[in-house]
This record gives C-alpha cells, sequence and structure tokens, in this order.
C-alpha cells in the first residue's frame, strides 16, 4: 500500500500519459487491502486448524503476490517506454 501511495503522490507524471501513475499505483494499493484481509482469514483458519489438530492448508497468497506485482512491473514498463 505504502508503495502504491508513493507512487501516485510522489512519482512525477509520465510524459503524455496522465493516467500512468494510477495505473501502476492503484493495483499495489488494491493490493495491500487485499493481502491485509487474505492474511487475517488465513490465519484465522490456520489457528482453528491447528487447535483441531488438522493439516494446515495451502496458501494461494505467495502465487497472487508474485502475479499482480509482476503485472504492476510489465505495465510501468510499458507506459515508461510508451511515454517517451
Amino acid at each position: 500500500m505504502a508503495a502504491g501511495l508513493a507512487i501516485v503522490q510522489l512519482l512525477p507524471p509520465f510524459p503524455g500519459i496522465r493516467w500512468a501513475r494510477h495505473a501502476i499505483g492503484v493495483p499495489l494499493i488494491l493490493l495491500g487491502a487485499v493481502v491485509a484481509v487474505t492474511s487475517y482469514l488465513e490465519w484465522n483458519a490456520n489457528q482453528r486448524a491447528l487447535r483441531r489438530g488438522e493439516p494446515l492448508r495451502r496458501s494461494r497468497l505467495p502465487q497472487l503476490l508474485a502475479a499482480v506485482i509482476a503485472l504492476v512491473a510489465l505495465a510501468a514498463a510499458a507506459l515508461s517506454l510508451a511515454s517517451r
């Protein structure tokens, strides 16, 4: 979330593409919110499973993080090249 806010507020505008900062920063802000909620839900489920002696579920959060960050990086690179 902090990276997204920093990009939206502090990154200089891309020449010719006024919405580029938002296209890069907003997905990161949303990802931060999703990670916060998902992390709590997974922690809660893990605590319940541990108390019951059940196996822990496999988390998909690392794949989600990697995919979104890779997509944002590709978008940032494309917007950077397109603005030149």
